[in-house]
């Protein structure tokens, strides 16, 4: 499984943070998300040619993805305790 940090608010179907065990955060913080596969071919909206140029348009190059692999994958089934519902009581 690949995913590019990216901020956007809490999802379901992403394993929980290694650091802090919970799943994403407010737009302020980053998320796992899980990359559409025509996000990583040639060929589509995400490329632009320009004369001598070919690569990602500007909105994509401040992207960066990490791959390293975790330890241990924590699905969060228990989703009913988590730390978010439990403050929210």
């Amino acid at each position: 499984m690949t995913m590019m940090y990216h901020a956007q608010e809490r999802i379901m179907n992403i394993p929980g943070s290694e650091v802090t065990g919970m799943r994403g955060g407010i737009h302020n913080s980053v998320t796992r998300v899980c990359p559409k596969p025509t996000h990583m071919i040639g060929g589509y909206a995400q490329l632009a040619w320009g004369f001598n140029y070919y690569g990602t348009v500007g909105s994509n190059r401040d992207e960066f993805i990490m791959i390293r692999k975790m330890k241990n994958v924590n699905w969060l089934d228990d989703e009913g305790r988590d730390q978010v519902q439990e403050a929210k009581k």
